[in-house]
């Protein structure tokens, strides 16, 4: 999933200042670790959506919850930003925004897999492996697990879909069999 172009925005302009400062994967680290912080309690996200409540309010307790966290004082900046600017709530996009970012600067790509059954670590190793040559980038997989493809795997990394599984071997059988039927 892509995010929008705002987010993007954001997430380049924080990825370019936390390159600079050396903690690219630390403030990445941070996002998502604010991001499950507040996702944790419903009320938490009502009080930062609330039109009523004061900005300096919402400045206080966001700087709570980041220094319960232990974020970096750039991603306390940064968040302050956005919650200035309205913005607190394309966190979630930014946060996947600057994931995509780091991917590329670090030269690796995400690769989620899913399959019929869990994984075995030696299968999960050889997979990788496999990805990283295709795709020339280190790989790190996101599995899931999908008991109606049968058997095989799907991997997708980015907007490329790598389809092994059983499922779709059968509907390109069936649908073979039943163009061959009508000749």
């Amino acid at each position: 999933m892509k995010a929008g172009g705002l987010a993007r925005r954001y997430a380049k302009a924080l990825a370019d200042v936390a390159t600079d400062q050396q903690l690219l994967e630390a403030v990445g680290r941070d996002l998502h670790a604010i991001i499950e912080t507040m996702k944790s309690t419903r009320e938490v996200s009502a009080f930062f959506a609330s039109p009523a409540i004061p900005l300096t309010d919402k400045r206080r307790v966001m700087q709570t919850i980041a220094d319960g966290v232990g974020v970096k004082p750039l991603t306390a900046k940064f968040l302050n930003l956005i919650l200035e600017k309205r913005r607190l709530s394309y966190l979630g996009e930014i946060a996947i925004a600057y994931e995509e970012l780091t991917d590329e600067r670090m030269g690796r790509g995400k690769a989620t897999v899913t399959s019929a059954v869990a994984l075995s670590e030696p299968i999960i190793r050889g997979l990788q492996e496999r990805l990283r040559v295709a795709t020339g980038k280190e790989i790190y997989l996101e599995t899931q697990v999908d008991p109606a493809i049968v058997g095989g795997l799907i991997a997708q990394i980015g907007s490329t879909i790598y389809d092994g599984s059983v499922r779709t071997q059968l509907k390109k059988a069936r649908e073979h069999l039943l163009k061959s039927e009508y000749r």
